[in-house]
């Protein structure tokens, strides 16, 4: 479903203008971040959970949000988003623009857009949202695979040869652990990071796993969760 992502920040600022000082509370919808490995089903599951909780999914919106909240070209935002960290590879762009897009003012800004849809609600779909989110209102969800299961669930679905599948299954794998390392300094494999890790090699459909994040969800959201998590809020 298509939604301005400017629109749903504009409207969590004003939400929180109109907030008693000092009173908290949940976001207005369910709050899931989603970290996939690639062919694990984790983008299917997060269209899915969207469908059935009526949430706004946000993923590349995030990266054009970030864009354009530092005023600076989508393309170069993204060699940052890809491999943060490679501000050194960006001279070239650095002496023709006069434009520094350095990695402290990427982070800061990501995990101010994170915050923010986090407010609002929504599926938030990897940039280690499941970071910046720790202690919210939000189901922080890992879907992961054996990268040959994932590849040859790929090659079955048309979307390249096994080879190929495999050797991006690993690239993807390894360039998102390194991103959320090297903006958060957080390792994708640590399960205490998220709230349910779940592993789809033997899962022929992800209707099931979508059932059992919707009743997750919908118990976070209501306040059924640990003390000292949601206090935070």
């Amino acid at each position: 479903m298509p939604h301005n992502i400017l629109n749903v920040i504009s409207s969590m600022a004003e939400i929180a203008a109109r907030r008693p000082q000092g009173s908290d509370g949940p976001p207005r919808l369910p709050v899931i971040t989603i970290s996939r490995d690639y062919g694990s089903g984790g983008d299917v599951i997060a269209t899915r959970l969207c469908q059935r909780l009526n949430l706004p999914l946000y993923d590349d919106q995030v990266l054009k949000e970030v864009a354009t909240r530092l005023q600076d070209d989508p393309a170069i935002v993204r060699l940052l988003d890809e491999g943060f960290g490679r501000a050194k590879d960006m001279w070239l762009y650095r002496l023709f623009s006069g434009k520094d897009v350095g990695a402290d003012a990427y982070r800061d800004t990501l995990i101010k857009v994170v915050m923010s849809l986090g407010r609002a609600g929504g599926v938030i779909v990897g940039r280690g949202a499941h970071v910046v989110l720790t202690d919210s209102c939000a189901l922080r969800v890992r879907i992961a695979g054996t990268p040959e299961v994932c590849a040859d669930r790929m090659a079955a679905s048309g979307h390249g040869n096994y080879e190929d599948e495999l050797r991006l299954a690993n690239e993807l794998n390894h360039r998102r652990g390194k991103f959320v390392w090297e903006v958060f300094g957080s390792r994708l494999s640590e399960a205490n990071q998220f709230d349910l890790t779940i592993n789809t090699d033997r899962m022929a459909d992800f209707e099931d796993v979508v059932d059992m994040l919707v009743v997750m969800a919908k118990g976070i959201h209501a306040g059924r969760v640990l003390k000292g998590s949601i206090g935070r809020i």
